[in-house]
């Protein structure tokens, strides 16, 4: 998940502020699919930042939208076009933070972007727009981008870096710290899961979900709004999760019997339940679902089924056609989704085999030409130039 705070920057309107950098040869391939070294491929991985959004196709990286910090994995404007970012090895696994991406290539995380904090574990605060490797980490399978910190775990023990004025980072410290290389989260150990929100991060073993950070709308799900915390706790509510989702302020958890629990913020009906107002503690919201993905106010839920329902905030048509505060509506009339994403206020999925995105598209961040299409409600196919 991603950090959603206002990036204030001045972008040029011009025509060839969104240019084709794809960094790939031979004919576009047809909107909807990615291209590749091979030829044309699908996404087999998303993840969305706050105004960008990021897939892997045949082991590689490909990123559009916006690129104020290089969070496209190279340097130039912003592309409602995919380029590639040239991370070295077989990549596995994706993360878009707020301005910043990292990746799993061979068990090693490499990062690219903002870095205003240290999330890109480097050591520095000096942003690049060239994927770094991050030093002291191997063995790595998961990983997790929230607001301005970055989190990575193997199968044995989490790490996290980059900002911790609230505890995020969770290694029981001083609130305020900022880590520049990763530190070694407590309390957590063989994780299963892991996400990261705007200023709260949680994890999941297989007896429990633990939660730390920001904590003002009872995000943390502990039982009660209140102080934020450094030392990850579990929720009030025993969970074994096979799926966590998190957006700015509120957290979601996939039970491993698919029921899908939702806690915090609930001012835009984030947590798709009845009870109005925040909720400190999980709300079961429904059944037989897969996968959960979050932006800042809004919800997916990837059914069993391969249907894609959403809720939430919806100013920006980050539902999508079907999306209902509280309805649960369906994305797609019909086709399978495999995969799914949420940014700040946009969309991504992958369904019948075609990447297409819904929501905002300032930057370009849907895939479509932004002078053309600003924001909308229907799955549009990202370009395949």
């Amino acid at each position: 998940m991603t950090r959603f705070l206002p990036v204030l920057l001045l972008v040029c309107a011009c025509a060839g502020s969104l240019v084709d950098h794809s960094g790939a040869g031979g004919a576009a391939c047809q909107d909807g699919k990615l291209k590749c070294a091979s030829g044309c491929c699908d996404a087999t991985a998303l993840s969305a930042g706050t105004s960008h959004t990021c897939a892997v196709a045949s082991e590689e990286v490909r990123c559009w939208g916006s690129n104020e910090q290089g969070q496209l994995g190279r340097a130039g404007d912003a592309s409602y076009h995919p380029v590639k970012a040239g991370v070295p090895g077989t990549v596995s696994a994706i993360a878009a933070g707020a301005a910043h991406t990292c990746a799993i290539a061979g068990g090693e995380v490499w990062c690219w972007g903002d870095n205003t904090y240290g999330q890109l574990g480097n050591g520095t605060t000096k942003g690049t727009a060239t994927p770094q490797k991050v030093a002291l980490l191997s063995d790595i399978t998961l990983l997790a981008a929230g607001g301005g910190h970055t989190c990575a775990a193997s199968a044995t023990t989490m790490f996290c870096w980059g900002r911790d004025d609230f505890g995020q980072v969770g290694n029981g410290g001083t609130l305020g710290e900022q880590h520049l290389d990763p530190t070694q989260v407590i309390n957590v150990s063989a994780p299963l899961r892991i996400a990261a929100g705007d200023a709260h991060t949680c994890a999941a073993t297989s007896s429990q979900v633990l939660c730390w950070g920001q904590n003002s709308a009872g995000q943390l799900g502990t039982g009660a709004a209140g102080p934020a915390s450094s030392t990850p706790a579990p929720v009030s509510q025993p969970l074994s999760a096979s799926f966590l989702g998190l957006g700015a302020n509120h957290s979601c958890a996939v039970a491993s019997g698919g029921d899908l629990f939702c806690w915090g913020e609930n001012g835009s009906n984030q947590l798709g339940v009845s009870a109005s107002g925040n909720q400190p503690s999980p709300q079961d919201v429904m059944s037989n679902v897969e996968e959960v993905v979050a932006g800042f106010a809004h919800t997916c839920a990837l059914r069993i089924s391969h249907a894609l329902r959403c809720w939430g905030a919806n100013d920006l048509d980050q539902r999508g056609s079907g999306g209902g505060d509280e309805e649960h509506g369906n994305v797609f009339s019909s086709g399978v989704v495999t995969v799914a994403a949420a940014g700040a206020n946009h969309t991504c999925a992958v369904a019948a085999g075609n990447l297409s995105c819904w929501g905002s598209n300032d930057r370009g961040q849907l895939g479509a030409d932004p002078a053309t299409t600003p924001s909308t409600a229907t799955p549009t196919n990202v370009s395949g130039r």
